[in-house]
């Protein structure tokens, strides 16, 4: 398995050069259509161990590249994880991130929009939404946003008064 280290090495790399050539958009799609080809079908794998020569796919320059890298150095089965790395780097170079909400019940569109729009303001860049339910949470939102969570949940207060009520001497 390749490490995360190795796995951003290269998708720096290739977002570097995309972001020379003006070309991430492009980059971005055809490295996710390979990734997901290579992922869904192991027998793929044997398209990348023959001679580079005899492959002649239609792909942007920068993924037809690092494909021949990947080749010569045997790393080829290591795509996948590389272009997860590349996704979460090409759009935070784009200015976008992601969210998730929990919360108890499911919230409307109305509402989910609202919590974008805010949420677009506050970070200053674009904010993909996913919304999840958890009954556990009994009330409230716990949220996660660039690596932090922001709970508010019911679940989570009640277990803060608990600890207090624990502590507390009488």
């Amino acid at each position: 398995m390749i490490s995360a280290v190795l796995a951003r090495r290269y998708a720096r790399a290739l977002l570097d050069l995309a972001q020379r050539r003006k070309d991430l958009k492009e980059t971005h799609q055809d490295l996710e259509s390979v990734a997901r080809i290579f992922e869904r079908d192991p027998r793929v794998r044997r398209l990348f161990e023959a001679p580079e020569k005899r492959w002649k796919p239609k792909l942007n320059k920068n993924v037809y590249g690092l494909m021949v890298v990947l080749l010569r150095r045997r790393r080829y089965d290591h795509l996948v994880a590389i272009a997860a790395e590349f996704h979460k780097l090409a759009e935070e170079a784009q200015g976008i991130t992601r969210a998730v909400v929990r919360t108890a019940v499911a919230i409307s569109d109305r509402q989910a929009d609202a919590l974008t729009r805010a949420l677009n303001r506050r970070t200053g860049m674009k904010v993909t939404l996913s919304r999840e339910v958890d009954p556990a949470l009994l009330g409230g939102v716990a949220l996660s946003l660039d690596h932090k969570v922001i709970d508010g949940s019911l679940a989570t207060e009640l277990w803060r008064i608990r600890r207090k009520l624990r502590e507390a001497r009488i």
